[in-house]
């Protein structure tokens, strides 16, 4: 992402597909960086590497995590619960919550992968529905 002295920089856009292409390039899967006014979190698929290609999903996921709310993104491949099956009560928009705190579960092949939260907040909104299937790297819920 470099720049010359008479060059524009890039726009955020820009610079997460550069910072995308240099990760496939070098064969970084996921990067996570933060600061005290943005939070950048890049996952790229593995057929993406192989390929070349970087995919679009992927990229505006990360731009909406830096310019609004958080966005909580799924580790896993499998059916999004927001609560555990054995009884924990997880939490619901509006209420506060710490990183590491369980969000809810992903089913996948029988079994359970804990929703871990990346980051201290307020759940704002979840994006997807209870027993909704989810991909790699979707969405799942905003944390202001």
């Amino acid at each position: 992402m470099s720049t010359s002295a008479n060059a524009q920089p890039p726009t955020p856009v820009q610079g997460i597909r550069e910072l995308a292409e240099m990760c496939r390039r070098a064969g970084v899967t996921e990067l996570h960086a933060d600061d005290a006014t943005v939070a950048v979190r890049l996952l790229l698929e593995p057929e993406a590497l192989d390929a070349g290609d970087i995919s679009l999903n992927v990229v505006l996921a990360v731009e909406s995590a830096s310019t609004g709310p958080y966005v909580q993104l799924s580790q896993w491949v499998g059916i999004f619960h927001r609560g555990a099956f054995d009884g924990a009560v997880m939490p619901q928009e509006g209420r506060a919550v710490r990183k590491g705190e369980a969000l809810g579960v992903i089913v996948a092949m029988g079994l359970e992968h804990e929703l871990l939260c990346d980051r201290d907040g307020i759940i704002e909104r979840f994006l997807i529905e209870d027993g909704a299937p989810v991909e790699y790297g979707q969405p799942l819920l905003e944390i202001s």
